[in-house]
């Protein structure tokens, strides 16, 4: 029985400390960016939550120093594209959807993913805003890296107050048949560009809350799963997203920090237990969880809008991320050939 005990506690030590490093950690960066008022406040608790999802341990400095070039390059390398080809719309979209197939190909080749993610929300994103609102193109790259600097520090705070970590998965073993990495790539982009042109073809400005969101939903979807897992996910980004502008409604009721701060924390707790103890919920939790907070954070930073508005911009989120994940099914599952 002593044996049992001392092999069950420390897996479940680590799982308290990791749900509580999620909460705390993106509460946290939520807070902050609400605070300072910096716009979108979403960015860097979103990134807090990604990198505390995916990162095992806390990041070395050596990697910490790198995921802040890295989202200072691709942000620059993404803005300089859309500056230089702004009138010559067909090689920009030409270059972004080479760029966005090599950075799906390369996630898939079993390369490390952040860096290809971070490239991914900033092809997204940042080209759109360029050729609709110009004059605001340059804050959206000072957005990320501020962003992207401020969940890395919150992240190394909460580490030095829950340090323990739980012992690495073993890899998930590959799936049945081949897979072919080209036409699953190929189906990223079929994905990711047609979203694009639907913002720019109706010159909507607030392209970022859906465009990140449907990135990391691609970037996260598992050719292992079945079409149950893929429904799930499009019922958990609409419930996501629901469950942001819920938050929202009863912070109108309080609208003060303390308030928002511990109604976000014990909503956080209930994603981070799921998320932290990994399996098939796990990516389902993520999911929800981005779309809460984009949700919730435009709406706080919006100064007007009915709720019939606002119903409307989750079904949008709703309707893109049920495209992708539609798109995903249809094309990915083509490409899983049964063995000969």
């Amino acid at each position: 029985m002593n044996a049992v005990s001392q092999h069950v506690e420390p897996r479940d030590e680590a799982t308290l400390q990791a749900t509580l490093r999620f909460a705390v950690g993106v509460t946290a960066a939520f807070v902050i960016c609400e605070m300072m008022r910096w716009s979108p406040s979403f960015i860097a608790p979103l990134l807090a939550a990604v990198l505390l999802t995916n990162l095992p341990m806390c990041p070395p400095w050596k990697m910490t120093l790198g995921l802040v070039i890295v989202m200072t390059m691709t942000s620059l390398f993404a803005f300089v594209i859309a500056s230089l080809f702004r009138d010559t719309p067909m090689v920009l979209f030409g270059l972004i959807g080479l760029s966005v197939f090599l950075a799906f190909h390369t996630m898939l080749s079993g390369r490390p993913p952040l860096p290809w993610l971070l490239l991914l929300i900033c092809l997204s994103t940042i080209p759109v805003v360029a050729m609709i609102a110009p004059a605001q193109a340059n804050l959206l790259p000072i957005a990320l890296v501020r962003g992207m600097a401020v969940a890395l520090a919150i992240i190394w705070l909460v580490y030095l107050i829950w340090p323990v970590t739980a012992a690495p998965k073993p890899a998930p073993s590959a799936p049945p048949g081949k897979v072919s990495l080209v036409t699953v790539a190929l189906g990223g982009v079929v994905i990711v560009m047609p979203l694009m042109l639907v913002y720019l073809l109706f010159g909507l400005a607030d392209v970022l809350p859906v465009m990140i969101a449907t990135v990391m939903l691609v970037a996260n979807f598992d050719l292992q799963r079945g079409r149950m897992h893929a429904f799930a996910m499009i019922i958990g980004n609409f419930a996501g997203g629901l469950l942001g502008l819920l938050l929202h409604t009863l912070l109108l009721t309080t609208p003060t920090l303390p308030f928002l701060t511990v109604s976000l924390f014990v909503v956080l707790l209930g994603f981070g237990k799921p998320i932290s103890a990994g399996g098939p919920t796990a990516g389902i939790a993520v999911l929800a969880c981005n779309a809460m907070l984009i949700i919730l954070s435009t709406a706080i930073s919006s100064d007007s809008g009915s709720l019939s508005l606002w119903l409307m911009r989750v079904l949008q989120f709703a309707l893109a991320g049920a495209f992708a994940v539609s798109m995903m099914t249809l094309i990915w599952h083509r490409a899983r050939r049964p063995s000969p």
